[in-house]
């Protein structure tokens, strides 16, 4: 025992004292014999702490041998709860900070141009509310993204990030994702964003420019197709990368995908949308890497309108009076395709990186005309839309963490309406050419220059628009790392 051995080099060493102080007075003598004492009490109960400890580890040892003879299931258990013990309190959280500086040129501001454009106006829907981050001239606090993840167990990962901003919080994501399926399949459920196309999915710290493509924003909303369902997704055993995945959601997206359900509109059990992707990957030789997709998605689809005022009956003006008057119920669907490049170069902090993307996304609105107090007429009449919109945006690391990107938009190049009194409509389309520059002083903080030019028809005529954005961005914690 390593006490015992400590105790006779104690003695030998007080022997030594003792025998070099003969001379030493009677009273001198009595205390060193007293310091021995007390010496050896301590070392008696040292050693016996010490074999206390081993016994009760010995006890511990042969208490999980006997569960794991008397039960396999038992001893998995035990295994288990150890690891969620150990995880529980230790997820990976993150805070990211997006905040940014907006000016335009614009009377009314950019967001009332965006809801005014022509095929692609208000719908005044149902759906599920949302926060609206409306752009505003001076500074803006998009949100603050917090995010808890861990692996839950050998089955199962989770998932919850909360956007949080001057008006509350909102759930952005919350989702269990699956890890041991066999023969390639994966299953997650919960809250989060559908996987089609490549930008959807992204959160917006992840955008290459501050602002979601136009296309997107106008079709789905600001939040994108992001909703409480289920995803199943299947990665193919082949020498290329191949993904397929078919997602179920409840419907309550705003613009596409909205739902009310109270009279005169029909009730409808969720789920009410259905989306499909697929996603294919050649193999490229060295650093390059080609991502391409086509993806689908059809739904129930509820609007509710006011365009009709009271006194005089039946008079149909543009503002309306605050109250539906007309409502429509039917289905949305939209389709498309997705293709991303990216060179990943031999040099240090993104110099000489380049991505190239690009995304074309078509909808189309099928609705009846369900209820109308001014023209009781029209109801059983159908309301058809179709808009389209694609975008192209390249980026290029110039110097060590320093970027700079381009970004062309067109939107409406279909662009058309059939109306319930069996008349037609074609509207115009319109564009937004951008470019950014971005400095990220480290791989946790980002600031963004980035200037917008558009030309959006919309139902006053054609309205010209330059947009400044200045952002800044920081990330705190462990983040996980992004998919391609």
């Amino acid at each position: 025992m390593h006490f015992s051995r400590l105790y006779g080099v104690v003695l030998l060493s007080l022997a030594m004292t003792g025998a070099c102080g003969l001379a030493a007075d009677e009273s001198a003598n009595t205390n060193l014999l007293e310091e021995v004492r007390l010496l050896r009490a301590r070392l008696d109960a040292l050693e016996k702490q010490l074999a206390d400890m081993t016994a009760r580890q010995a006890a511990t040892t042969t208490g999980t041998i006997l569960v794991a003879t008397a039960s396999p299931v038992a001893s998995e258990n035990v295994v288990a709860a150890t690891q969620r013990g150990m995880q529980s309190f230790n997820p990976d959280i993150s805070v990211i900070i997006d905040t940014f500086y907006h000016a335009d040129s614009t009377k009314e501001g950019i967001g009332h141009i965006a809801g005014e454009m022509s095929g692609f106006g208000h719908t005044h829907a149902g759906g599920e509310e949302h926060h609206h981050h409306g752009v505003e001239d001076g500074f803006n606090l998009r949100h603050l993204e917090l995010q808890f993840s861990a692996d839950v167990d050998p089955y199962f990962t989770g998932s919850a990030i909360a956007a949080i901003d001057l008006e509350g919080a909102e759930m952005e994501e919350a989702a269990i994702t699956t890890t041991c399926l066999p023969w390639g399949f994966k299953v997650k459920g919960g809250k989060f964003f559908s996987d089609f196309g490549y930008i959807n999915a992204q959160h917006s710290h992840q955008w290459d420019f501050t602002d979601r493509p136009l296309i997107h924003q106008l079709a789905l909303g600001e939040h994108g197709l992001n909703d409480k369902g289920m995803q199943v997704s299947w990665l193919a055993p082949t020498p290329f990368y191949l993904l397929t995945g078919l997602e179920a959601f409840q419907g309550d997206n705003e613009n596409m995908f909205a739902y009310q359900g109270e009279d005169p509109l029909p009730s409808r059990s969720g789920p009410r949308l259905g989306v499909g992707w697929i996603k294919f990957g050649p193999n490229l030789p060295g650093r390059h890497a080609l991502q391409m997709g086509l993806f689908g998605g059809l739904g129930n689809h509820q609007e509710a309108h006011d365009g009709q005022t009271e006194y005089p009956p039946g008079v149909w003006t543009p503002g309306g009076d605050g109250i539906a008057d007309h409502w429509l119920d039917g289905e949305s669907s939209f389709w498309g395709g997705d293709v991303v490049y990216k060179y990943d170069a031999p040099l240090p902090c993104g110099e000489g990186d380049f991505v190239w993307q690009a995304e074309y996304f078509a909808r189309r609105k099928d609705l009846e005309m369900v209820g109308n107090d001014f023209a009781p007429a029209l109801i059983g009449k159908s309301r058809v839309d179709t808009q389209d919109g694609y975008y192209l945006q390249a980026t290029y690391g110039f110097l060590p963490r320093w970027r700079a990107g381009v970004r062309w938009e067109q939107v409406g190049l279909i662009n058309a309406s059939d109306l319930p009194d069996g008349t037609s409509a074609s509207y115009g389309s319109s564009y937004r050419a951008g470019t950014m520059l971005d400095f990220s002083p480290s791989e946790f903080s980002r600031v963004r220059l980035q200037a917008n030019r558009g030309s959006y028809e919309t139902e006053d005529g054609r309205e010209p628009a330059t947009e400044v954005f200045l952002q800044w961005m920081i990330s705190l914690g462990t983040h996980g790392a992004h998919n391609f």
